[in-house]
């Protein structure tokens, strides 16, 4: 009895792990989204990728925070653009509005 308890218990705590790491995915891609639509972008692709991400994000980015490569058309002035977009705060990872920031690609 004494080990179904510890399997139920163990069972228990990776769903939870689970569905609060499939939450914190779900807010961070909303965010995103809300950042587009804030700022009158499309999202044409975007990709979690933190290993190629710029050497000055790479080691001030936490593991709470969520990076993303995004490629985005500007409709003012009709062009797509890429950035990387920072999400999340650096200590506790919370996405707020606030917790947003975006390095652009390629701009002069």
């Amino acid at each position: 009895m004494h080990k179904f308890a510890l399997f139920t218990a163990g069972l228990i705590a990776l769903l939870l792990a689970g569905y609060l790491s499939y939450l914190h995915y779900v807010k961070a891609r909303s965010l995103l989204q809300a950042w587009a639509d804030a700022n009158d972008y499309k999202i044409l692709h975007a990709r979690r990728n933190s290993l190629l991400m710029p050497l000055g994000m790479y080691f001030s980015t936490s593991k709470y925070q969520v990076v993303y490569h995004v490629a985005v058309y500007d409709a003012s002035v009709k062009r797509i653009r890429s950035a990387w977009v920072r999400l999340g705060t650096y200590w506790t990872g919370s996405m707020d509005g606030d917790a947003i920031q975006v390095t652009w690609e390629h701009e002069g």
